[in-house]
């Protein structure tokens, strides 16, 4: 049913949460795994794109989570891609279409509460916008 599992993390709480979810039902399923943080860049005139953290913590990120579920069996592989800021959710999205996922997986509330009140949360963007199932880990 659910053969290829994308999950989006971004570091907080409820995405640690979610990965946990996500390594229960890959192990139940026998599904893949792919493990994706979205790193945003914002745009500041002449000075460019400023990025919100460095490539390294983001790569750890996707590291750790891949780590932990291939330690339980689940084959999983990893990426971090960088957008512009308001862009999460597209970047997920075409990450789900472009790997072939079969559900999308990713926690209810990021780090950007503020931001998702005024202009709508990632996951909600998510959950509207895209063709897949998706569980939203509270």
């Amino acid at each position: 049913m659910y053969e290829r599992i994308l999950i989006a993390l971004d570091g907080s709480e409820h995405s640690r949460r979610a990965l946990e979810d996500a390594k229960e039902l890959a192990t139940l399923a026998k599904s893949q795994v792919r493990v994706l943080h979205v790193r945003e860049e914002y745009f500041i005139g002449r000075a460019g794109l400023v990025p919100t953290e460095a490539h390294q913590a983001a790569t750890k990120l996707v590291d750790d989570a891949v780590a932990a579920l291939s330690e339980v069996g689940i084959a999983a592989t990893g990426t971090v891609r960088a957008s512009l800021a308001g862009r999460v959710a597209a970047e997920i999205l075409e990450e789900a279409e472009s790997w072939g996922a079969s559900l999308i997986v990713m926690g209810s509330r990021g780090f950007t509460d503020l931001a998702g009140l005024l202009l709508g949360s990632t996951a909600h963007k998510v959950l509207h916008l895209g063709k897949n199932p998706v569980l939203i880990v509270r």
